[in-house]
C-alpha cells in the first residue's frame, strides 16, 4: 500500500470544522506530509493552518505527529497546538481518522485522494 498523493481534507470537531488539502509522501513504512487547511470555529472566526507531519504505517494504520505548525488569524501569526493524527486506510482512494491536540480537542476527518 502506497498512500502517497494529494487528498481533499474535511474534518468536524467539537468547535467547528476544517477543509483543505493534504500532501502525503511515503517511503517504505515512513510517511511525511503537509496538512493545509482553513479551520472555521463555530462560524465566528477562521484560522489558516499549515501543519507538517511525520509518522509510520503499521498494517493499515498510520500515526502522524505534527513536527511544525504555522497558523494565521486575521492576517497575524498565532499560537496553534500541534495535532496527532490516527488514520485508517479504507480503500485505495480514502483514508479516515481522528485527530487530537494537547488540550484533548478531538475531531474526525476524511481524506479523499484527488491526485497520485
Amino acid at each position: 500500500m502506497d498512500i502517497s498523493g494529494t487528498y481533499k481534507y474535511t474534518e468536524d470537531f467539537e468547535y467547528g470544522n476544517s477543509e483543505g488539502t493534504v500532501e502525503l509522501y511515503q517511503t517504505n513504512k515512513e510517511v511525511s506530509g503537509v496538512f493545509t487547511f482553513t479551520e472555521t470555529v463555530k462560524n465566528t472566526y477562521k484560522i489558516e493552518v499549515n501543519e507538517k507531519v511525520k509518522g509510520t504505517i503499521s498494517g493499515n494504520k498510520l500515526l502522524l505527529e505534527s513536527v511544525e505548525v504555522r497558523a494565521i488569524q486575521d492576517g497575524k501569526a498565532i499560537e496553534y497546538l500541534p495535532n496527532t493524527f490516527e488514520i485508517q486506510h479504507i480503500s485505495e482512494n480514502k483514508l479516515v481518522g481522528s485527530t487530537f491536540d494537547t488540550e484533548d480537542i478531538c475531531g474526525v476527518f476524511v481524506l479523499d485522494k484527488i491526485q497520485k
